[in-house]
């Protein structure tokens, strides 16, 4: 499911949707940082600078629920969603909303979300997905051998690597499992520092995406929603700083990454 808490979240509560806003389980949330006036969370946005330095949104929770008495359900993103009205639209409105908990009144009628809390010890689920849900990152074969592992030549992957940002991973072949972090720029050509155990032979498969293995990685969300961690979207400019604890590439479809945001995602008053 998108995102999802794997450890450490401090509680979950209930928020209001920023009016006119869509909210969809499984999405990561946030207040919005261009308009804090407006009540209620948002779906978190890309990354834009460093660090996400230019937007500033700190992250909140991860959509766990919602109070819509007939659930919606997007086939696009697979899952249950809710949309708030405009803001002086919830006056007189009839749309009936349950279960919401808290100190917020049961009277008070209006887009709900229950959100499971993270902060900078929170680790979280990510799936990594390529422009879309369903879409895997692009399986690469190598059509050059190599008698010392330490680099091959494929199809083009789905994202333009930054060296020491992004990690390939032996899918098929005398080197199946292993990981390596690239230290090269070309989306055909790829070189790593330390060397596989065998020798690789044209055929044998990888995967490569954005991120690290473990320590602090920069990845980017998916552009329309904050659902997945994006495959195709080279972390050079625009990106959110993580600390990888785990990733997994080895199914087609089914790749992701355990992660916590790195602490400085979370300074409200960053320059």
């Amino acid at each position: 499911m998108a995102f999802s808490v794997i450890h450490g979240s401090p509680q979950c509560i209930w928020v209001p949707v920023k009016p006119g806003a869509t909210i969809y389980v499984g999405g990561l949330v946030a207040l919005d940082s261009t308009a804090p006036a407006d009540q209620g969370v948002i779906q978190m946005p890309v990354a834009v600078g460093a660090s996400n330095t230019t937007n500033l949104d700190v992250p909140l929770g991860v959509c766990i629920g919602t109070n819509n008495k007939t659930p919606a359900f997007n086939a696009t993103y697979q899952t249950e969603y809710i949309t708030a009205v405009a803001a002086g639209s919830v006056h007189g409105a009839t749309t009936e909303f349950v279960g919401v908990e808290g100190y917020w009144s049961k009277g008070d009628i209006r887009a709900m979300v229950k959100i499971a809390l993270i902060d900078p010890c929170t680790i979280l689920r990510g799936d990594i997905r390529n422009a879309a849900v369903g879409t895997a990152p692009t399986l690469l074969t190598a059509t050059v051998a190599s008698t010392d592992g330490l680099g091959t030549t494929t199809n083009a992957t789905q994202v333009t690597p930054v060296a020491d940002q992004t990690t390939v991973y032996c899918r098929t072949g005398g080197n199946a499992g292993a990981y390596r972090i690239l230290d090269t720029t070309s989306t055909t050509v790829h070189t790593w520092t330390q060397a596989m155990n065998n020798d690789i032979a044209i055929g044998d498969t990888f995967v490569i995406v954005p991120g690290k293995p473990y320590g602090a990685s920069f990845i980017q969300l998916g552009a329309t929603a904050a659902m997945w961690i994006e495959a195709s979207a080279t972390p050079a400019t625009n990106y959110y700083i993580v600390q990888t604890v785990g990733l997994n590439l080895r199914e087609a479809g089914k790749e992701y990454m355990d992660f916590r945001f790195d602490g400085d995602n979370f300074c409200s008053a960053r320059a």
